[in-house]
């Protein structure tokens, strides 16, 4: 059996999404970048991601769910637009370097969930580690060229975001070949 990737994502309240998605479609109608609204929800990578067989998982789910009774839920700040070129992205032919995110500021809730989940996971030796964790909700990427990169930065100039949100539950998702887009595996509920 091959393995697969299983981001562990962190969604918010609602009505932000719904906000970020917007802010996602126009963006998307402006640059013609279109990977970010097509692939996902508005969501946070929350550090690690699980390598592994299908099977596996089913073995790590319980020992997630049994780690999802000791969190609680906690809030987290969403603060302004970032904008990055990827000279590491620059050599890759199937992606554009370019990219804007919203950034998550870290506080001390959000690392210790991240860290104590890292420490579940690194149990089964079934993550990678794709980069030093840095929280943040992707706009665009991937298909954002310079050109239009350049349009959404004048685009969102003059813009600011900034929003308080909850975070009750995290979740594992997987690629959908057929649909070309990441879908909700399982979900775990934090504590009250």
């Amino acid at each position: 059996m091959t393995k697969k990737l299983y981001p562990c994502i962190l969604y918010f309240e609602e009505k932000i999404e719904n906000e970020i998605r917007s802010l996602q479609n126009n963006l998307s109608k402006l640059t013609n970048a279109k990977y970010a609204l097509s692939t996902w929800r508005p969501h946070i990578t929350a550090g690690k991601t699980l390598y592994l067989e299908g099977k596996e998982f089913s073995e790590i789910s319980k020992e997630l769910k049994k780690f999802a009774k000791t969190q609680s839920q906690f809030d987290i700040e969403l603060k302004d637009f970032k904008f990055w070129s990827s000279s590491r992205n620059h050599k890759r032919t199937d992606r554009e370097p370019y990219g804007i995110n919203i950034e998550v500021i870290s506080n001390p809730s959000l690392i210790s969930f991240v860290n104590s989940l890292n420490k579940i996971l690194k149990k089964f030796n079934y993550f990678c580690e794709v980069f030093p964790y840095k929280p943040h909700i992707t706009l665009a990427n991937r298909d954002l060229n310079k050109e239009g990169f350049k349009k959404a930065k004048e685009f969102l100039r003059n813009k600011n975001f900034s929003r308080t949100t909850n975070i009750s539950s995290f979740s594992f998702a997987i690629y959908n070949e057929e649909k070309k887009k990441f879908i909700e595996l399982k979900n775990f509920n934090l504590q009250d």
